[in-house]
């Protein structure tokens, strides 16, 4: 009778560790599942977010104001980049970067730039963007020029907006 006792126990003990261990690798792989299905809808936010804070910077860069425009697309922190198609050296920081909008500005009497052949790549509250500038300014002492440039531009996530926090564009290779 012992015998039998201690195997029936042995085995009720058995029952309850695998019953507890199938619950816990169910409840861990639903917690794996539910985790995952979060990361791929929050990129697909984020995605949307850098999407409009590139069309936001593309509108901006038509307005032809003292700054404001790009006041609203432009992260104001020290570490903000800008290299321009006629650029010599890198602008840096938010201060530097807000008064080469204004004087800038004041050379054009129009400027439309389009990106194409977009490609986005966000990771947590970075992102960047690559693609293809084309259009045309118009200077104010009358002269044309034709933009048709390689940009990268790296976005940032503050406060939960997307900012432009570098901008970097080349001449394409002819």
């Amino acid at each position: 009778m012992q015998r039998t006792s201690v195997f029936l126990f042995i085995a009720n003990t058995l029952n309850r560790r695998s019953t507890l261990t199938l619950i816990t690798t169910a409840a861990a792989w639903l917690w794996i599942a539910l985790v995952a299905s979060n990361a791929v809808a929050q990129p697909a936010a984020d995605m949307e977010g850098v999407q409009a804070a590139s069309k936001a910077f593309y509108a901006a860069l038509a307005v032809l104001d003292n700054g404001e425009a790009m006041e609203k697309v432009w992260a104001h922190t020290p570490y903000v980049t800008y290299v321009g198609p006629r650029a010599k050296s890198i602008i840096v920081g938010w201060d530097a970067q807000k008064q080469y909008w204004v004087e800038t500005n004041k050379l054009f009497s129009q400027r439309n730039a389009t990106l194409s052949d977009q490609h986005i790549h966000v990771n947590g509250n970075l992102a960047w963007e690559m693609g293809q500038e084309t259009g045309e300014t118009k200077m104010k002492d009358g002269g044309t020029l034709k933009i048709d440039f390689i940009v990268t531009n790296v976005y940032e996530k503050i406060d939960g907006r997307w900012l432009i926090v570098s901008h970097h564009v080349q001449p394409k290779p002819q």
